[in-house]
């Protein structure tokens, strides 16, 4: 109720103002509710009643007592005039914008939110680091066995693609295999090779092995380490002998037996405790042979055995028939052999009959004629018959090197007349154009290879062979080596047969003596 006020008038009694009665009823309600207000409204009570936040009450006379309002912690009060102003020490409370360190405190993370980097948050803590579970980090000193904790298994595989699972707690065992030892120290697992097992650098002695030749290669081997006996069946072996010079070949007494090959005299050997023995081959000399002496051999000579000697040696042939089929053979005509006219060569008696091969060329030597003996060669026999005379296949060089040919090469007494010998032809004949009892036969063999070639599979034991041979007519050679009569082959009509199938690609040569 706003204040009333009792209307006193203009003047005195000018009958304006309130009556005694309106004035007294403002006054008594203006008390009425003071009353009300300080008191029970009947009664004023003139205390103070104040009371703070534990419900303490204090109750202050408002009759000259002092109301004291104070500041607590961190609150200060302060009266200027009619101000009373209270405030807070930022320096002691938390505000929304200051900054502060407290200690002591306790935030309830339920009704609260602390925001934060996780690095602001670990800078905060002093005495530890927080783990993020959401990073990697690295724990130390940590017990993780727990029953709590879950931790994912460690799977481990073998060569074989077996795969073990190993959990947190449970022991990984490392085992050695054949040849392998494991150590454990200082949380390292080391595995070691024992002496069973070959490295690249070790050195070791090997037993019960094999070593395929086609997988690996074996180079630089001293011979000192070379021991024990080869023993190998196989077929296709391949091992060089070769050696420059014979003066590079080992000790023959310590290697006796062993094959070597002369790379600078191109000749194959083999040695005996007696030295290196020279082995004869297919191009070899006959002079080669120890038997036989070739010192001073001479055009139509052949080799005469010797008992005394031991060995064969050059001589004269004193025999009625002569043999000549070897490639350019040189025959030297000479006359009056017997005190009467006859041709005669060397040694042998009068006209001698001569052997020779179709395509042979024989050189007939004429420088003994004396010039009064025509040498003819005819297809008929007896006389002299200049129709007769072979065209081809003559060719004569005089003397002074003048060269004719067919029929103009006929009825020389000097120089040298060259004989092809014809393919088809038989029997051809000698004689004196000038003496008819000077004549001879020239017999024409039919020409048979002198050579066959074969080529072996490793299962073929008979080749072809010319017809009417036996084993002393040929000789055989496989790879360059000459086998054995009856030993190692036999011939039966036109077969020869081998007594072991010669290798796959190994060359066979048949040689016609």
């Amino acid at each position: 109720m706003a204040k009333l006020t009792v209307n006193r008038g203009t003047n005195a009694n000018d009958g304006t103002g309130d009556n005694l009665r309106a004035g007294a009823n403002k006054i008594n309600l203006n008390f009425d509710e003071i009353y009300t207000a300080i008191g029970n409204g009947t009664t004023i009570d003139g205390t103070i009643k104040i009371a703070d936040d534990s419900s303490t009450v204090a109750t202050i006379s408002a009759n000259g007592e002092t109301l004291k309002i104070l500041g607590g912690n961190a609150i200060t009060s302060v009266l200027s005039g009619n101000t009373l102003t209270i405030a807070a020490d930022a320096a002691s409370l938390l505000t929304a914008t200051g900054t502060a360190t407290i200690t002591n405190k306790t935030i309830d993370l339920t009704d609260n939110t602390l925001s934060g980097t996780f690095a602001e948050v670990n800078t905060m803590v002093s005495d530890a680091t927080l783990v993020d579970t959401a990073a990697s980090q690295t724990l130390t000193n940590k017990n993780l066995t727990g029953a709590g904790n879950t931790f994912p298994t460690l799977s481990i595989k073998d060569d074989a693609s077996t795969i073990d699972a190993v959990s947190l707690g449970q022991t990984l065992t490392f085992e050695g295999g054949s040849g392998i030892t494991t150590t454990v120290t200082d949380n390292k697992v080391s595995f070691a090779t024992d002496g069973s097992i070959v490295t690249e650098t070790s050195t070791d002695t090997l037993t019960n092995k094999t070593i395929s030749g086609a997988d690996n290669t074996i180079t630089n081997i001293p011979s000192a380490n070379v021991t024990g006996v080869f023993d190998n069946t196989s077929s296709g072996s391949k091992i060089r002998f070769n050696f420059a010079g014979t003066g590079a070949f080992p000790n023959e007494t310590t290697y006796e037996g062993m094959f070597a090959y002369d790379t600078t005299g191109n000749e194959a050997y083999v040695a005996d405790t007696g030295g290196w023995t020279k082995l004869i081959n297919e191009n070899a000399s006959v002079g080669a042979l120890s038997n036989v002496n070739i010192v001073g051999v001479a055009d139509g000579q052949a080799l005469i055995w010797s008992s005394s000697q031991g060995r064969f040696n050059p001589g004269n042939v004193s025999v009625s028939t002569a043999t000549y089929e070897d490639t350019a053979v040189r025959l030297a005509v000479t006359y009056n052999l017997s005190s009467s006219y006859r041709f005669g060569h060397y040694g042998a008696t009068d006209n001698p009959t001569i052997y020779a091969k179709q395509g042979q060329t024989i050189a007939f030597d004429l420088s003994a004629l004396s010039g009064s003996h025509p040498f003819v060669i005819q297809s008929t026999s007896g006389n002299y018959v200049s129709g007769n005379r072979l065209t081809t296949g003559l060719t004569h060089v005089a003397t002074d090197g003048t060269v004719t040919t067919g029929v103009n090469a006929q009825n020389q007494t000097s120089g040298i007349l060259y004989f092809e010998v014809p393919s088809d032809q038989l029997t051809c004949y000698y004689v004196c154009a000038s003496h008819n009892a000077m004549n001879g036969t020239l017999y024409i063999k039919q020409k048979i290879p002198s050579v066959q070639k074969y080529t072996g599979n490793g299962s073929t034991t008979g080749y072809t062979i010319t017809a009417g041979k036996v084993v002393d007519d040929l000789l055989v050679y496989v790879n360059g080596i000459c086998l054995v009569p009856t030993d190692d082959y036999t011939i039966s009509g036109t077969t020869l047969t081998m007594a072991t199938a010669p290798s796959n690609t190994a060359e066979i040569t048949i040689r016609y003596l």
